[in-house]
């Protein structure tokens, strides 16, 4: 979403200049009627000039940015193996898990994916990634992980450092800023066990969460895709909430700890047990059914 509208700008941009060009080319025949002809004949070559050579270049930009890579195409098996494996593609519609595919494609072709301490990452592996991205941006118009590069998957929990060892304890993370602001970092056997379990905690779920609230540069508990007076409603409804006591709050803990984690675990629930969320939490609920369905 970022790079596209940074597209949207410069396009706004050139816009703004092509429109002062046409201004001077325009110039160019009262020019003409009068007794600088010459003068009139290089201004307006140079007009013609540099709009062609501007137009050319923006033309060049614009395939650059907007350019995406072919999607990888899903072969049988791969069905096979999300059907009996990611529980949201088995009740789709067969349209819908035609784009559901579609979408994982794309995410494979442009993500990379490293499964840390093997050469190669295992096809399960690389299709429970996609699946959490897909399954978290599902319903939306779009399905772009902003700056996200690259997706580490190591193969237990690990440490605030990225170091692995038997104290490990986070089993997914988003980095905000620095020289990893575009990596995601998974744990493999909390990644598979929560599309196992099916208990409304999801590890993949909960970290491409994380990326919708980031998509707005702002990692506040309000996802980009919620505008207008329903920022407002969202965030008085999030406070009521976490101003709560734990023991009175029907909410994962964890999800207490701050209005991105709040949001994060939310969405973890609402796409593994909406009917859930629904009677727990009907006026969030309605917020979210407004926006991803």
């Amino acid at each position: 979403m970022k790079s596209y509208l940074s597209f949207l700008e410069g396009k706004a941009r050139f816009t703004a200049w092509l429109v002062v060009f046409f201004i001077l080319l325009f110039s160019v025949p009262p020019l003409m009627a009068s007794e600088m002809k010459i003068t009139a004949k290089f201004f307006g070559i140079t007009v013609i000039v540099t709009i062609s050579t501007a137009l050319w270049i923006w033309r060049i930009q614009t395939v650059k940015r907007m350019q995406r890579k072919a999607r990888i195409m899903l072969n049988l098996n791969d069905r096979f193996w999300l059907n009996q494996q990611i529980s949201f593609y088995k009740k789709l519609s067969s349209r819908d898990k035609i784009i559901f595919e579609d979408r994982v494609g794309l995410f494979l072709a442009e993500i990379s994916i490293t499964e840390v301490g093997k050469a190669a990452p295992q096809k399960s592996t690389c299709l429970y990634v996609a699946s959490s991205a897909v399954i978290s941006f599902w319903g939306l118009p779009y399905w772009n992980y902003g700056e996200l590069s690259e997706v580490l998957v190591y193969p237990d929990n690990f440490n605030e450092d990225n170091s692995i060892d038997h104290k490990g304890v986070i089993a997914g993370k988003v980095h905000h800023g620095g020289l990893m602001d575009g990596t995601m970092v998974l744990s493999l056997p909390t990644l598979i066990k929560g599309f196992v379990l099916l208990d409304a905690s999801n590890v993949g779920i909960h970290e491409f969460a994380h990326m919708l609230d980031k998509a707005d540069e702002n990692v506040d508990g309000i996802p980009a895709f919620i505008q207008g007076e329903d920022r407002l409603v969202w965030a008085t409804l999030v406070d009521r909430e976490m101003r709560r006591k734990v023991k009175q709050s029907k909410f994962n803990p964890y999800g207490l700890t701050s209005e991105e984690e709040f949001f994060a675990v939310l969405m973890e629930a609402y796409r593994e047990n909406p009917k859930r969320i629904e009677k727990r939490y009907p006026e969030l609920f309605v917020v979210l059914e407004e926006h991803l369905k």
